[in-house]
């Protein structure tokens, strides 16, 4: 007997472990500002919709990294060999809803779903799975971040979910578990159709094969839909008509008629209600190899793994052994989150690779894909490949036309920050700092929160060099003392909110020198300093000659994120009337002007006035997502600049 309870302990052992880990997690969030929790890392499931994008679309979903995939397929590996092993020793959503059901059965609540009912049920995990599938494979962003309770639950609802879908999915998952056997498990999660699926593993390698075959063999352009559809379709009427699986996998739980005294307690003890005392060999899709039955059996042989008695130890111990093997192989090799060339193989014989990390507006593959894109302008360049796990990038270039310093000042974004605008007759001072550890507009925007904290700072700038060349400007009035100035700006950590949530970020910012200009500039020469211009040309701009173009010119009153602001009207424009095909802000006497260039046969400024003076900017992502925001624009009257 004691022997029993020791191997009872192996599973409680390794679920406990897993929720003391995300635990910790938590609890470390809580308390170390520098800390943020990564609760994806091994997420097999999300390492699976990253491959399936990696094979249709060539790319990695959002900020998947090898070690997800990896996981995804060691958990494959395991349902055909093994069984549902994740299932029925990690998952922490199997471990709760299996201490819920508990509780139900303490109260005598809980009730068991059968018949017709159940393989009605059983439709909705392989539709959520299908829906899962098709949005995460048409966008590369994890579609199940909208609804899984893991997530949302162990994230605090992460800005990617879903608010109502998550809340849904919690509520169906406590009150399912309580109320009825495995719920969530059983019907719901789109993780257990998967592993299904891989249980009717000559079903997806013959599907499979066949559109492999027609796309590759046959030059045929087939929708991934169609796979998708029809392993899901065809897993689900081979789940209800037979409810088991023949050959995979190839440990199966045994009963020894001969030994077995007929008591049932293997069946009362099956956390999936599988009648184990009235079977041979468990071949039931349900069963994950948890060893429930061998544990609770009093007769020696009566229940055993492929009718071994001895190895009773063997399911934990191979999730550990795969658990293991997942983790090295994946921390050994990389799948980049974007590989792309642009030139044909005769160009790339002789192009060297810049490398460099922490380009941090690299965090998944629209940002990645948008990132290629700029790089595709720049002559000399050729290829990129993009590792979103740690913001690193992998530049192919032809050292006869950039090298690597060129490329670093390419890659650099200039900075101009206004944070407070002086009054008029301001005087202001300028203080000159050498940074380094600054690179990009996340950098701009932390180093704009630490002057903010340091306060009476009306703005900074920066300047490609090494060290970054950044003057930083302060009313000539405030006695700024430097070495706290410096000490303010290394600081390790930076916590600042948005919109009431408070973030801690680490920092590495270095000064190297730094020391009061001696020139005092006013108000005007800080607003000139200071305006970012903004100039784009779109909807084949380059078509028209010089005399089809019209122009419009307005002036806008606002200063503060004037830029962005364009932008977004660009935006606007490009995307409801063709005939406006470029932009341009500038500053003239102070005051910012826009000018519109536009087809004269195909629009006109009645029509561009319209749109510019709509109650909202109705902006158009490259994810497709489209979003309105309240329209400063409005009421904007045509003037003509100064000369």
């Amino acid at each position: 007997m004691k022997k029993t309870k020791i191997k009872n302990r192996l599973r409680f052992t390794l679920q406990g472990i897993i929720l003391l880990l995300l635990g910790y997690m938590l609890v470390r969030w809580g308390i170390d500002e520098a800390y943020t929790p990564d609760f994806e890392a091994y997420c097999p499931f999300g390492g699976l919709q990253a491959l399936s994008s990696l094979f249709v679309r060539g790319s990695l979903a959002c900020s998947m990294t090898s070690a997800q995939i990896v996981m995804g397929v060691v958990l494959l590996v395991g349902v055909v060999l093994f069984s549902k092993l994740f299932c029925g020793y990690i998952c922490p959503l199997g471990t709760f809803s299996e201490w819920l059901g508990k509780i139900g059965t303490k109260f005598k609540i809980r009730r068991e779903i059968t018949g017709t009912t159940d393989k009605v049920l059983r439709l909705l995990k392989y539709v959520l799975l299908f829906v899962t599938f098709y949005f995460t494979l048409g966008s590369s962003e994890l579609f199940c971040k909208n609804y899984d309770p893991f997530f949302a639950t162990f994230t605090l609802f992460n800005v990617d979910v879903t608010v109502w879908m998550a809340i849904l999915s919690i509520i169906i998952l406590v009150g399912g578990s309580v109320l009825f056997r495995l719920f969530w498990c059983k019907y719901l999660c789109p993780l257990g159709a998967i592993s299904n699926i891989f249980r009717f593993f000559i079903l997806f390698a013959g599907v499979m094969g066949i559109y492999i075959l027609l796309i590759l063999g046959f030059s045929l352009e087939i929708s991934y839909v169609w796979p998708l559809a029809i392993i899901t379709g065809l897993a689900y009427i081979l789940e209800i008509t037979r409810m088991e699986s023949k050959i995979f996998p190839f440990l199966k739980i045994t009963r020894n008629d001969d030994i077995c005294n007929n008591c049932t307690i293997c069946t009362k003890s099956c956390p999936q209600g599988i009648p184990v005392a009235e079977l041979e060999k468990v071949h039931h899709i349900d069963c994950n190899l948890c060893g429930e039955c061998i544990n609770s059996c009093s007769k020696e042989g009566a229940i055993t793994i492929n009718n071994k008695s001895n190895i009773k130890w063997l399911p934990a111990t191979l999730v550990v052994i795969l658990v293991v093997v997942g983790i090295y192989i994946g921390s050994t090799f990389r799948v980049a989150t974007i590989d792309l060339r642009w030139v044909d193989e005769a160009k790339l014989e002789n192009t060297k690779v810049y490398k460099r990390a922490g380009i941090k507006n690299i965090k998944c593959y629209g940002s990645a894909m948008a990132f290629a894109r700029q790089m595709r302008e720049v002559k000399g360049i050729y290829g990129i490949e993009a590792y979103a796990d740690d913001h690193s990038i992998k530049l192919f270039y032809d050292p006869k036309i950039i090298n690597h310093d060129k490329i670093t000042e390419k890659l650099f974004s200039t900075s101009k920050v206004t944070i407070v605008n002086p009054d008029t007759n301001e005087q202001i001072q300028v203080i000159k700092v050498g940074l380094l550890g600054f690179f990009d507009q996340f950098d701009a925007y932390y180093l704009k929160q630490l002057l903010m904290q340091y306060g009476d700072v009306y703005g900074f700038d920066t300047k490609w060099g090494e060290p970054v060349e950044t003057h930083i400007y302060f009313s000539a009035t405030k006695n700024v003392n430097l070495e706290e100035l410096k000490e303010h700006i290394e600081s390790e950590t930076l916590t600042y909110s948005i919109s009431d949530i408070e973030k801690t970020v680490p920092l590495n910012f270095e000064v190297r020198g730094i020391e009061k200009m001696d020139q005092i500039i006013n108000t005007t020469e800080f607003k000139k300093i200071m305006y970012a211009e903004y100039f784009k040309i779109f909807n084949n701009r380059d078509r028209y000659l010089n005399d089809e173009i019209g122009i419009y010119t307005v002036e806008f009153e606002f200063m503060d994120k004037s830029t962005s602001w364009v932008a977004y009207m660009q935006n606007h424009l490009s995307m409801q009337d063709t005939g406006v095909v470029a932009i341009h802000s500038n500053l003239v006497n102070e005051n910012p002007y826009l000018q519109i260039d536009y087809v004269k046969s195909v629009t006109n400024e009645d029509k561009i006035v319209e749109m510019m003076n709509a109650d909202s900017l109705e902006i158009h992502f490259r994810t497709g997502k489209v979003q309105n925001f309240a329209n400063p624009f409005k009421y904007i009257q045509t003037k003509n600049p100064a000369n």
